[in-house]
């Protein structure tokens, strides 16, 4: 038997990304695993969307009638990774499987080397992630995020295709099938 612990999820707020979501969560859940919510964007994306949180909490500030602080470049971090990504979990599944929501540049190498060094940082056991059928010539000339995380992770990576399958039922319906 092994045990999880620590699942990344990697998500580019698509389909299948929302796909791998379920999945993440269903094994958090099974296993009593933390799960993290990974968001890769280039450095000006993360820039933008940093600059955006932090005008936005200042702005809050002022209108509650609070004395502006600067928050914290972590702060910043954290509440627009949470503003983000939130949104693919219900507050229950947040709750459950202790959410933490990234955000991270993807530099020059792109955003397999981004996922692949997220997971080596929180040493994750799992990386659940989505993935597009590609056709033959986009596979030949790009490949695909999911498979360079797979030959460079440091830890298995469950591939969900999308469309796929659906293996992730709700708990009720998985009592009914067992009687």
């Amino acid at each position: 038997m092994f045990a999880l612990t620590r699942i990344l999820v990697p998500t580019n707020l698509g389909e299948p990304s929302r796909a791998a979501v379920k999945y993440g969560v269903a094994f958090a859940r099974r296993f009593g695993a933390k799960l993290f919510l990974l968001h890769v964007l280039d450095a000006k994306q993360l820039d933008a969307a940093l600059e955006t949180e932090r005008v936005l909490e200042v702005l809050s500030a002022d209108a509650d009638g609070r004395e502006a602080n600067e928050p914290s470049s972590l702060e910043v971090a954290r509440n627009a990774a949470r503003h983000d990504l939130a949104q693919l979990l219900q507050s229950e599944d947040e709750r459950d499987t202790q959410a933490e929501y990234l955000l991270r540049a993807s530099g020059i190498a792109g955003p397999a080397d981004a996922i692949v060094a997220c997971a080596r940082e929180l040493r994750v056991e799992l990386i659940v992630m989505g993935k597009h059928h590609l056709g033959f010539v986009e596979q030949v000339l790009a490949g695909s995020v999911a498979e360079k995380v797979v030959r460079h992770a440091p830890c298995p990576v469950l591939i969900v295709q999308h469309p796929e399958q659906e293996f992730v039922v709700a708990e009720t319906q998985q009592a009914t099938a067992t009687h």
